[in-house]
């Protein structure tokens, strides 16, 4: 995102243990009107070795919060697949590690059509291709159709933080597991300076 698409200013931080203790919060940012923010729900692949198909694991809680994310702005959660089982691959492709690592935008995957009654999914990664049943595209960041979509998408401060207060409240009173934002991470992009 700083590199390849001009958004110099985009970061993530969270804080330490002993500044969370601290300062009672998971993160807290300081954003001006202009900021944009996306989710990525990073997945793991199952298996011992590399090739076609990838398989993951999709959580329908996990995929029901990014999936509301999502609702408010189109291009605004991901599941991030990054196609790397074994060390032997990921230190070959090191430092390009986004040649092979996948994006799959989360506003087309309608909830009940993924899992039905199922509380996870296997998603089959081949090719461009996302198998679940139904079918998805996914893309690599630096495609550009993806590079155009994320430009225009994003939610602003606000509606991420009314996002993240449902989220933290529904999260409490279901007592889900806190497994169900393991992997989430949210990319805060500020206005680019001139």
């Amino acid at each position: 995102m700083r590199n390849g698409m001009g958004m110099t200013k985009t970061y993530l931080r969270g804080l330490t243990q002993r500044e969370e203790k601290q300062e009672g919060v998971d993160f807290f940012l300081r954003l001006g009107s202009q900021t944009r923010f996306f989710a990525f729900q990073f997945k793991a692949p199952k298996g011992n070795s590399d090739g076609s198909p990838y398989r993951y694991t999709i959580q329908r809680e996990q995929h029901e919060a990014l999936f509301d994310l999502s609702q408010l702005a189109s291009t605004t959660g991901f599941y991030v697949f990054p196609h790397y089982v074994t060390t032997i691959k990921l230190q070959q492709d090191v430092p390009n590690l986004m040649n092979d690592t996948w994006l799959l935008s989360v506003d087309q995957m309608v909830t009940g059509a993924v899992f039905g009654t199922s509380k996870s999914k296997t998603v089959r990664c081949e090719g461009t291709r996302a198998i679940i049943n139904p079918e998805y595209g996914m893309h690599r960041f630096q495609d550009t159709a993806l590079k155009a979509a994320i430009i225009r998408g994003g939610v602003g401060a606000r509606e991420m933080q009314q996002w993240y207060s449902r989220f933290r409240f529904a999260t409490a009173v279901a007592r889900r597991s806190p497994w169900v934002s393991r992997g989430l991470r949210v990319a805060v992009v500020l206005p680019s300076t001139p």
